[in-house]
């Protein structure tokens, strides 16, 4: 008898293990139908976007300094007509060389919405990169903070926090925001990590004096010292993302504009 209660305990043991791994798979394979939906899904907006033959653009510190015209070394070109009729929400393209990120920016009327859904409007954990909702989406704020997850397949802003990197900045300083007739260069003033709702995510400043605070703030949080100037007339881009091992911090990438150059093409 007391062999097969002995039995029966572990029979029930067993059972329940095994109903939690085939939780954990099922778990597992719908993370990765997720992962994968989102991938296909981006994917796709890329047809949206033309580059430029041979991808002859180059982003490194020593050919902006030559004043290498880059709309003649090409640009991306934007179909933002196709790209409305898929989401009117639609406000501009993002592009990071650094970190071969290519995405379209839409604005939601709360910062909710597309945390859950994509561009096309399809639940999913990847979201969009998104505008919040209390700026402008024209990018004519002092500081526009641009949002995207941190995933882990490096998707989306999965791979802002390569920043942290000196070496990469130095290569790598510039990120571009394409809005219809026109493409914005941001120079790269600041990265660092940050609470969620730290001064970097400031979108108002009442006085002239709050901006210089502001700028003066967020390039004393950064790893290390970029040694572009700031003036009270800039116009600043922050790219924010989780930081996966502390819900409570935000990967910070603040960028300056340095030109607006109008692009007919868009």
């Amino acid at each position: 008898m007391m062999r097969r209660k002995i039995d029966m305990v572990v029979l029930i043991i067993f059972l329940c293990s095994l109903d939690l791994l085939l939780f954990a798979v099922w778990k597992l394979l719908g993370t990765y139908a997720e992962y994968r939906q989102g991938a296909e899904t981006y994917e796709e907006l890329q047809d949206y976007i033309q580059k430029p033959d041979g991808d002859k653009r180059k982003d490194t510190t020593e050919e902006h300094d030559k004043g290498v015209d880059d709309t003649e070394n090409g640009y991306l070109q934007v179909d933002f007509d196709g790209l409305e009729k898929v989401n009117p929400d639609v406000a501009a393209w993002l592009y990071i060389p650094a970190l071969e990120a290519s995405y379209p920016v839409v604005q939601g009327e709360d910062n909710y919405y597309y945390l859950h859904h994509m561009f096309d409007g399809q639940e999913n954990k990847s979201g969009s990169i998104f505008i919040d909702c209390h700026n402008k989406p024209d990018f004519t704020d002092r500081n526009t903070i641009v949002y995207g997850h941190n995933m882990n397949d490096g998707s989306m802003f999965g791979t802002l926090e390569r920043y942290q990197n000196l070496e990469l900045y130095q290569q790598y300083p510039y990120f571009y925001i394409y809005v219809p007739g026109y493409i914005l260069e941001y120079q790269i003033i600041s990265c660092y990590a940050g609470r969620n709702g730290s001064v970097g995510y400031t979108y108002s400043f009442p006085q002239i004096e709050d901006f210089k605070e502001f700028l003066n703030l967020i390039q004393s949080y950064a790893g290390y010292d970029t040694g572009t100037k700031t003036a009270d007339s800039d116009h600043i881009v922050t790219l924010s993302t989780c930081v996966n091992s502390d819900g409570n911090y935000r990967y910070l990438v603040h960028g300056k504009l340095m030109r607006k150059i109008q692009n007919k093409e868009n």
